[in-house]
């Protein structure tokens, strides 16, 4: 599923990055397998931050990325989590000595009577 076509929420703590810079970032997003093993040490503390700080239940992340890029120095991470009721896509900028959600994303389920 791309995510560059989805409308995005973003984060007043985000105000570091241009909704363009935000935008490009996620354009690049590429999803592998959500993992709690083998991570890059700082990636790892970072998400592990955001897993916290938001209490998103590890059992409900999907997928993740770890390589990406903001703002040309900067580190840029997602995690894709399947809820009950929908699915969020959560975007982390990480400036090297500070990291915050930028951006994210839900999407409702749609059940048989929204599809009527």
């Amino acid at each position: 599923m791309k995510t560059s076509n989805f409308k995005k929420t973003y984060t007043k703590k985000g105000k570091d990055y241009s909704q363009e810079e935000i935008d490009g970032a996620i354009k690049n997003v590429i999803w592998e397998q959500f993992r709690t093993k083998n991570l890059p040490f700082c990636q790892g503390e970072v998400l592990k931050a955001a897993i916290d700080q938001c209490n998103i239940p590890i059992s409900k992340i999907q997928k993740m990325f770890l390589h990406g890029v903001i703002k040309e120095t900067h580190g840029f991470y997602a995690l894709d989590i399947d809820y009950k009721n929908g699915k969020a896509y959560v975007y982390i900028a990480d400036a090297g000595n500070k990291a915050c959600i930028v951006a994210s994303d839900f999407f409702e389920n749609k059940t048989e009577t929204d599809l009527a």
